[in-house]
């Protein structure tokens, strides 16, 4: 800076100012530095041991950024906001134990498989189960969600298997639940954790998500919740191969009068209900033949996905037509008998 004044008053303003410590003798700043602030595009962010955000509710609006390194036992991991995580199902001690590290005090899964309540009960986290599905989330757990969040006092990590599809989705309804998303920022959270196109349904729900009232009763919540049998897992199956047969009828375009079904949404949801089927249903009583159908089907069923991503219509009729063989196996050998 030049001073045009007089010099003696220039040099009386100089020495007012280090006295009142504004400068060094040097003539160098003692203001404090500014802050580093990462920017949210580098999706990088460093949990910190133990830290735990004052008001967690006061970032209405927030930028999802991926932690990197991922931290152990957890994958696909999301700060969505100052309250909540987002993210893979804990494997192992040490995932529990990163999430003691992160902060967390409420684990949420929307999976369908039991929680792993006795190794959070040991690091002193509370376990909440709502299991949803792919083709959205029902009321209950949308009230469920925004439970979790009116009745948590710090940061919460909810998860389903991979932190893909319906972890992130339940985030963003968590969280635009406490106002801390937006529509637009929810759906970003989608786009960024990879959650698939192909699940309409969780898309919907998470763009036209209506907070409830603050006076509205909302759901208990439970740490391990009742999840449906094989038995109605198999009818909500049957529903949408159902539908999948209505889109091939319409030579695999969206048919007329169904405008809500998309071929690759349904196929995909037909793929995911068989694979969830043979992951989470108690199939002891079932024979490994049984359970080797199930695999072969999902194997199918994932085949018959790629050829509608790539409009391969020869592959889809074979492998839909495979699909259609092994249903009526089924249904012949184990559920009409």
């Amino acid at each position: 800076m030049v001073w045009s004044g007089p010099p003696r008053v220039g040099v009386l303003l100089l020495a007012a100012l280090v006295l009142g410590g504004c400068l060094r003798p040097d003539g160098e700043s003692n203001r404090p530095a500014a802050p580093q602030v990462t920017s949210p595009d580098e999706k990088s962010e460093q949990p910190v041991a133990g830290a735990k955000v004052a008001d967690h509710r006061a970032d209405a609006v927030a930028k999802t950024t991926r932690l990197n390194p991922e931290p152990p036992g957890l994958h696909n991991v999301f700060r969505v906001s100052a309250q909540v995580y987002s993210g893979s199902e804990p494997q192992g001690r040490e995932a529990f134990d990163s999430l003691v590290a992160m902060g967390v005090n409420t684990i949420v899964s929307v999976d369908g498989a039991r929680p792993q309540v006795d190794l959070a009960r040991e690091r002193g986290l509370r376990y909440v189960h709502i299991p949803i599905g792919y083709d959205g989330l029902p009321e209950r757990a949308r009230l469920a969600l925004a439970s979790v969040m009116r009745e948590s006092d710090g940061p919460v990590y909810i998860h389903c298997h991979h932190g893909k599809h319906r972890g992130p989705a339940a985030a963003a309804v968590a969280c635009r639940a406490a106002g801390q998303l937006d529509a637009a920022a929810a759906e970003e959270l989608l786009r960024l954790a990879g959650t698939s196109r192909d699940y309409h349904g969780l898309y919907r729900d998470v763009r036209e998500f209506v907070p409830p009232a603050p006076d509205q009763p909302l759901p208990e919540l439970v740490e391990v919740a009742q999840v449906d049998s094989l038995v109605s897992g198999m009818a909500e199956l049957g529903r949408y191969f159902d539908e999948l047969k209505l889109c091939r009828e319409a030579r695999w375009e969206i048919p007329a009068e169904h405008p809500d079904l998309v071929p690759r949404g349904i196929a995909r949801l037909v793929q995911e209900g068989l694979h969830e089927l043979g992951r989470t249903a108690d199939l002891s009583a079932y024979t490994g033949e049984f359970r080797s159908l199930l695999q072969a089907s999902d194997e199918t069923a994932e085949r018959l996905c790629q050829a509608l991503a790539g409009s391969d219509l020869e592959v889809m009729e074979r492998e839909f037509s495979k699909l259609e063989k092994s249903c009526g196996r089924c249904h012949a050998e184990w559920r009409d008998r």
